[in-house]
């Protein structure tokens, strides 16, 4: 069985697909992975179609895509969500924008290069995998963390050893971050040095 370009796309359009998996093409088609992957990459070529990790792709026509879309993809099929500093500017935390996508995800770390941008994936332990929600804007949608988890996320990793990320400076003497929440989620952590340094903070 094989399937022209133009019917592909035409599919890849009608199923609203912006970022998808080999496996999605596989399903919807009927072919064997290996006509879907050839099907794919002759889009690639076309630059319809680009590829962002083995088996995972993002449609070239949809304009407004989000590049945070694509962190659910990368470490499937472990869990993974926007967090530390992009989440912190997503919720209007902090005002400076990451020139790279932070999200954590359960899986091993990873740091993909990819066109719609650089993603760094850190690990967390799987029990400290929530606090997160949807977030849709127009067509987009992604999993973000609360405010309060992605200001612990950031904490909890930075103060790991050999952390490769920075505790979170705020230049205004408030954070915008609700209090209690805050504490009812650290209390989730059971981290020694988090709630320490929470302390001298004056949010715990």
């Amino acid at each position: 069985m094989s399937l022209s370009a133009a019917s592909l796309i035409k599919l890849i359009h009608s199923h609203a697909l912006r970022v998808f998996t080999t496996a999605d093409i596989i399903t919807l088609t009927g072919l064997t992975p290996t006509a879907a992957t050839k099907a794919l990459t002759r889009l690639a070529g076309q630059d319809l179609v680009t590829r962002i990790k083995k088996g995972v792709w993002v449609g070239r026509m949809s304009a407004d895509l989000n590049p945070y879309e694509a962190v659910p993809y990368l470490r499937a099929p472990w869990p993974a969500y926007v967090s530390l500093y992009s989440a912190l500017a997503d919720r209007g935390v902090v005002e400076e924008i990451p020139q790279v996508v932070y999200g954590v995800s359960a899986a091993p770390p990873k740091r993909y290069r990819t066109s719609i941008g650089e993603f760094h994936i850190h690990h967390l332990p799987e029990r400290l995998i929530w606090g997160y929600e949807v977030e849709r804007q127009g067509r987009s949608s992604y999993p973000v963390a609360e405010p309060e988890k992605a200001f612990l996320d950031l904490v909890y990793l930075a103060l790991s050893p050999r952390s490769p990320l920075q505790l979170p400076h705020k230049r205004e003497r408030e954070w915008n971050l609700d209090k209690i929440k805050l504490k009812g989620y650290a209390g989730r952590f059971k981290s020694e040095p988090l709630t320490a340094w929470l302390k001298t903070e004056r949010l715990y």
